[in-house]
């Protein structure tokens, strides 16, 4: 795909519309802070290593923001799965991330009575060797554990990953690779249940009562290809990346 296509295709894009829901002014006060490690990225956590400095971390975050809400905007995320991932896959692609076709036969069943917070970082982990790294994605599935204090948090998580009585969401772990290219451990994870009494983070996975499925892959991201397509991104996302993106403290 040639600079000018992808130019082409970026400008082609739209992006879906966020309702209010009264959370917007917490996050519009000021930008989200990039020095932190762990961001609620519209419908996706995204852990990030010490290794990844704060430029990067800000290019990822609004490049799987922006890979989102083109999806959401041209298809349901909880009626059409496929369609839905495609599209997201798609975008990240157009971005200069190496990420494969999504085919939904690759997400594989979830173990029970687990908590989805500890599924969200737990089928990324087998990707970490660096025991700091493990350590932080542990530190990362506490943070989440104390997140049902935080309504702001939680309701702009809920509102892009839950449906009537499913969520479909990401979850990446971002740090470099031993050449130096910023790599994420991309989880796709869904939650099916009966009933949900409280929020998505907080569901015990029970058989009979609900479900998860899961799938992951390691992706890279093509910085001459992002580097010239940088403030496209940033000009079309405008306000998104400061509504939709909250840091969360470790």
């Amino acid at each position: 795909m040639t600079l000018s296509d992808r130019f082409e295709a970026l400008q082609k894009i739209r992006l879906a519309e966020r309702s209010s829901d009264g959370t917007e002014e917490l996050f519009l006060v000021q930008g989200p802070d990039y020095t932190k490690r762990l961001f609620v990225d519209s419908g996706s956590f995204v852990a990030v290593s010490q290794h990844v400095d704060q430029q990067a971390t800000e290019d990822v975050i609004n490049s799987t923001l922006f890979a989102q809400l083109a999806a959401s905007h041209d298809y349901d995320k909880n009626t059409q799965l496929v369609q839905w991932y495609g599209r997201y896959t798609d975008v990240m692609s157009i971005q200069g991330w190496d990420i494969s076709d999504f085919d939904e036969s690759s997400l594989s069943s979830a173990s029970t009575d687990l908590s989805v917070s500890e599924v969200i970082f737990d089928i990324l982990k087998a990707a970490l060797k660096d025991p700091s790294e493990q350590a932080m994605v542990n530190a990362a599935v506490g943070a989440l554990k104390q997140l049902e204090k935080e309504g702001a948090f939680i309701s702009l998580f809920n509102h892009s990953a839950i449906g009537a009585n499913r969520a479909n969401f990401q979850s990446s772990f971002v740090t470099r690779d031993k050449h130096g290219l910023v790599s994420m451990n991309l989880g796709y994870l869904v939650v099916g249940f009966k009933d949900i009494s409280s929020t998505i983070l907080f569901l015990r996975v029970k058989e009979g009562e609900s479900w998860i499925k899961s799938h992951s892959e390691t992706v890279k991201l093509d910085y001459d290809v992002f580097n010239q397509i940088r403030d496209q991104i940033i000009e079309k996302l405008g306000d998104n990346a400061r509504s939709q993106v909250a840091g969360i403290d470790l």
